[in-house]
């Protein structure tokens, strides 16, 4: 019996459950691009650097514990965790890995606090057939209802590509309380993600077939440095984004004044403060206290290698 998680089972040409949080939109951690862009990569014969989070390695080293004590929960026994593939869907160019499998008793449950069991987009769930289950481990305080990130459309793929019309999510917060999330088969939810699926590969096919790389909207200066990551050193001429231009030039200077008032009238307070800790203000308190640094050791900064990466800001001089 293995101990650990199974590890990815899914292909890289189409998009898999883990990645269609993402690919939608709903993760605060990763671009739709990126995981476009790794798939252009693999498509190359790049294989992505993989660096291994200390998180990851706990829930891996976790995770039957979290889906055992789940199940157990629930009423149902230990579920099936070794599958050896990957599910894909029928039509769709969709593909799953599964934590887990387990099979209803037949007993019809609610949301229960004393259990920590929560029904989110229904009243109540009969345990009937094949329930996919999903475990996430994580550091952050205990959710009412789970973020979009950690696993609920994950589970809707699982059910997809399984055909399994119920699954749980299992979430132990903080190592010290264990969520169990149940959710139905969402028809809209789901419908979202055939389209996310379907698009995804048509966008990598194009780079497959003619190296074309459609991306995805880019709104953050984060996931257009990661799709242009490097320059041709050409210079173009774009009169269209004229006012694009002076907004961001504007804001500059706004901030700028900003950041500048702001130093000026802090040093007003402080001033007025002197040596006092603790200052009340009206309906204000503010303190101004201290930080401790403590003593460390030399470091030695160990050697890397040159690279050259786009800056996360652009230069803008104002010709008028």
């Amino acid at each position: 019996m293995r101990k650990t998680a199974e590890g990815k089972l899914t292909p890289d040409d189409i998009l898999s459950g883990s990645q269609v949080a993402t690919i939608l939109g709903k993760s605060p951690f990763q671009t739709p691009n990126e995981v476009l862009k790794r798939a252009f990569d693999v498509a190359s014969g790049i294989e992505p650097e993989f660096t291994p989070r200390e998180a990851m390695t706990w829930g891996n080293a976790f995770e039957l514990d979290i889906l055992n004590e789940g199940c157990s929960r629930l009423g149902l026994g230990n579920p099936k965790t070794t599958f050896e593939k990957a599910f894909f869907h029928k039509d769709l160019p969709l593909a799953v890995s599964l934590d887990g499998m387990v099979q209803g008793n037949g007993e019809t449950i609610h949301s229960d606090p004393s259990r920590n069991i929560i029904l989110e987009n229904c009243d109540e769930l009969t345990l009937d057939g094949d329930i996919v289950v999903e475990a996430k481990l994580t550091s952050q305080d205990a959710e009412p209802t789970l973020a979009d990130y950690r696993g609920k459309w994950q589970l809707q793929a699982q059910m997809m590509c399984t055909g399994a019309k119920l699954g749980f999510v299992f979430v132990l917060y903080r190592g010290v309380q264990l969520r169990i999330f149940g959710y139905k088969a969402d028809d809209e939810m789901q419908q979202q993600i055939a389209e996310a699926s379907k698009e995804f590969k048509v966008k990598l096919d194009k780079y497959v077939n003619n190296q074309e790389t459609d991306w995805y909207p880019i709104e953050t200066t984060k996931d257009a440095v990661n799709v242009y990551d490097e320059t041709s050193g050409d210079t173009v001429n774009l009169p269209q984004i004229e006012d694009d231009v002076k907004m961001v030039h504007q804001l500059r200077q706004d901030i700028k004044n900003s950041e500048a008032m702001l130093q000026h009238y802090q040093a007003k307070v402080m001033a007025q403060m002197g040596d006092a800790k603790v200052a009340h203000a009206g309906d204000y308190q503010v303190t101004w206290g201290e930080m401790n640094f403590k003593a460390v050791h030399e470091k030695i900064v160990p050697a890397k290698p040159a690279r050259t990466v786009r800056n996360a800001n652009i230069r803008i001089k104002y010709n008028g």
